[in-house]
């Protein structure tokens, strides 16, 4: 409910703005002391809007207001002024909750530049505020603001205000007054759309203020900003201190809190933005605080846990909510860095999915089967250009340290002897041994010796045609004595 108007002293006291000291003494005394015996008085001015606003504090408070030069100007400022039939006509619509026909005198009546066209204006302002007390009407609320507007931008209307005022004023109301009230008009005007707003939780009577005055008054502060401000702060805060790279990893605990924490954020943030609030000075320092906060997360999730697409998005959230151009520009920086690193990441995790399976082929011994795996991801015409490079060098790498060193191994050939037989290596080739005597050459190698009995083995390389036959004889030899034996018995 719009309290200023409720609580306006005039109202209060049921008197019109034009009402003598020695009335509004005089009627101050009588509803106190109608009240204390529980008979709560009513008056031919009262506009019917509002309920449980005559209490004896309510009524020693709008006397304080009135005997104080400041404080009266204002009371009177913002109270319909009954002067003539018409003012009368609008005032009696308006208690039988008649608004549209109401609006419709004074509308009619305030055309032109009089001295009482201005002040039918400011009733027809003040009609459309009252109004919009009991309904939410967003016509009422564009006229009503039209209409102040041409109030507090016109001369003629302040020189018409100031000199009808004096003539009311018995405490000589000095142009100082008048020129003090009129530089703070606006900042009284937002008090009763703040409150307008609380009421009906429409973001419009801030905004579509905002666009029309450019100001602010210390309600919005106090009850619009500082709430969000607050809640913002909290949350940064709590980002601040929040240390994810401690235990070196990202865990659900700790995304859900980030995401929380955030997402209450941009709520706030929203808020301010329905409210035409975003772009306020105060509200850009706690954007860019925000950002702050958010980037130094990014950062740290980026550079100590490797998590570059969280990062990103965070950094695209902190880019997102910075208030000036410095913070922005670093946030973009950022986010460029970012996609970079990402693009990089997502690309070497691409060719590792084809690369990882061939090397450990290579390594494996199996390196036949990785040179074909290798030959059908070149060939594969959704392959890049750059990895069928890193391919066809790996495959010429590979080629090249067969040919020198033979087939890769996956681990050097177990050597063992008991009582001189076993296996052991002799020169490049490894042979079943009796009595410390080569007798069967196994396998050959690229082998490099350390003496010791150490070696490095390079790679397998086929066996000489000599030691194949040699080992056809041996293995031959070894069959027909097997048979020999078994005729025998």
């Amino acid at each position: 409910m719009s309290h200023t108007l409720k609580n306006n002293a005039y109202h209060i006291l049921g008197l019109d703005i034009s009402a003598s000291e020695k009335d509004i003494l005089k009627r101050s005394k009588e509803i106190i002391n109608r009240l204390r015996v529980d008979d709560v008085p009513s008056y031919d001015l009262d506009v019917g809007l509002f309920k449980d606003f005559r209490t004896e504090d309510a009524v020693k408070e709008a006397l304080q207001r009135l005997q104080a030069p400041k404080k009266k100007i204002k009371e009177y400022f913002f109270w319909i002024q009954i002067a003539d039939s018409i003012d009368e006509q609008a005032l009696g619509l308006l208690k039988q909750k008649n608004y549209l026909d109401a609006i419709r005198v004074w509308q009619k009546a305030a055309e032109g530049q009089s001295t009482k066209a201005f002040f039918y204006k400011k009733n027809l302002a003040i009609l459309y505020c009252l109004t919009l007390a009991v309904e939410d009407n967003k016509e009422y609320l564009q006229n009503s603001l039209i209409a102040w507007k041409e109030l507090v931008d016109s001369d003629k209307f302040w020189a018409s205000f100031s000199k009808v005022y004096k003539l009311h004023d018995e405490q000589i109301a000095s142009e100082d007054i008048v020129s003090d009230f009129k530089g703070h008009v606006v900042e009284y005007l937002t008090d009763i759309y703040t409150e307008l707003y609380h009421l009906h939780k429409h973001s419009d009577y801030i905004n579509e203020f905002q666009k029309v005055f450019s100001a602010k008054g210390q309600k919005v502060e106090k009850s619009v900003l500082g709430p969000a401000y607050q809640a913002i702060s909290i949350a940064v805060e709590k980002l601040e201190k929040l240390k994810v790279s401690e235990d070196g990893t990202l865990d659900k605990e700790e995304k859900k809190t980030i995401k929380e924490l955030i997402g209450l954020i941009r709520s706030e943030l929203n808020k301010l933005i329905d409210l035409g609030l975003y772009n306020d000075s105060k509200t850009k320092v706690m954007r860019d605080r925000a950002a702050t906060a958010i980037r130094s997360l990014s950062i740290d999730l980026h550079n100590d846990l490797n998590e570059t697409e969280v990062a990103l998005g965070l950094a695209k959230i902190a880019e997102e909510i910075s208030g000036t151009e410095s913070s922005k520009n670093k946030v973009q920086a950022d986010v460029a860095t970012l996609q970079s690193n990402l693009a990089y990441k997502t690309k070497e995790e691409a060719y590792n999915k084809v690369l990882d399976p061939i090397l450990q082929k290579v390594k494996a011994g199996k390196s036949d089967r990785a040179i074909e795996e290798i030959n059908q991801a070149i060939y594969n015409s959704d392959t890049d250009l750059e990895l069928k490079k890193i391919l066809q060098e790996l495959k010429q790498k590979l080629e090249e340290r067969t040919a020198k060193h033979g087939k890769p191994i996956s681990s050097a050939p177990s050597m063992f002897t008991l009582n001189g037989c076993g296996t052991r290596i002799y020169g490049d080739t490894l042979y079943f041994v009796l009595l410390f005597v080569p007798v069967i050459p196994i396998a050959r190698y690229t082998v490099e010796n350390h003496g010791n009995g150490s070696y490095s083995f390079l790679g397998k390389l086929e066996l000489h045609k000599w030691q194949k036959y040699w080992q056809y004889a041996i293995i031959g030899i070894i069959g027909i004595w097997i048979l020999s034996a078994v005729f025998s018995g």
